[in-house]
């Protein structure tokens, strides 16, 4: 793609329609679970982007039990999620689940979750999310979740523990796609004036995937994979 005249349209909002592959996400995320290698990061060339704030912070936790008998131990779990679900509004938080894509814990799903072995013997867990809204500094979320994590009682030998640091998720990211791009054209048409009138530039890579990681405790950065060329007309 070449930015001449074309990139000002770009920069003006008049933007052509970019090919975009079939995994564009609709909804909320983990930041650390990026769709693609974030060495692009380190390379040479000075990444363009959008840095803006997260939606949420999820606090990884998981119920736990290690009675004896093995159905006595899913009971319990399964009654202290049922618990930790009924309180969660009330609390300002919510239990999600999900490696990449996050999906609402409730009482209609909440026992398709998979079981796992625990850390010792005899022991069953079921890990998910507590994720709290962002409205302002981290430590707010992060006191909703504690608080709620202690609110939540224990049933027969269950538990529910804390288990890592807390993290943050945004909300389809793929909507902040054509604001990305207008930073590159911006970049692109900025980097070629600085060679002249008969300089302009060619630019790869827009319709790759998005990605995306954590840039401060509240933060994420969004970029594409772009490379830019100055080249004369």
């Amino acid at each position: 793609m070449r930015i001449g005249l074309l990139g000002m349209a770009l920069v003006a909002g008049t933007m052509p329609a970019i090919a975009q592959d079939d995994s564009n996400i609709r909804g909320e995320v983990v930041v650390t679970g990026q769709r693609a290698s974030a060495d692009y990061l380190s390379d040479e060339q000075t990444v363009v982007g959008l840095r803006r704030p997260a939606d949420s912070a999820i606090q990884p936790v998981k119920f736990t039990s290690d009675s004896r008998d093995a159905d006595v131990r899913k009971r319990e779990i399964h009654a202290m999620i049922e618990s930790a679900i009924r309180r969660a509004d009330a609390a300002g938080v919510e239990l999600v689940t999900g490696e990449f894509e996050l999906t609402r814990v409730t009482l209609a799903n909440y026992r398709d979750l998979a079981f796992r072995g625990g850390g010792r013997p005899d022991t069953s867990e079921i890990a998910v999310y507590v994720k709290a809204k962002l409205g302002g500094s981290v430590g707010s979320a992060q006191s909703r979740i504690d608080n709620f994590v202690k609110a939540v009682p224990a049933e027969g030998r269950a538990l529910m523990e804390r288990r890592g640091a807390l993290t943050l998720t945004i909300i389809n990211p793929d909507q902040y796609r054509p604001e990305i791009v207008k930073l590159v054209a911006a970049e692109a048409l900025k980097t070629a004036g600085a060679f002249g009138a008969d300089y302009g530039v060619e630019v790869a890579g827009l319709n790759e995937q998005l990605i995306w990681a954590q840039a401060s405790a509240t933060e994420v950065f969004l970029y594409i994979p772009y490379r830019f060329t100055v080249r004369p007309k």
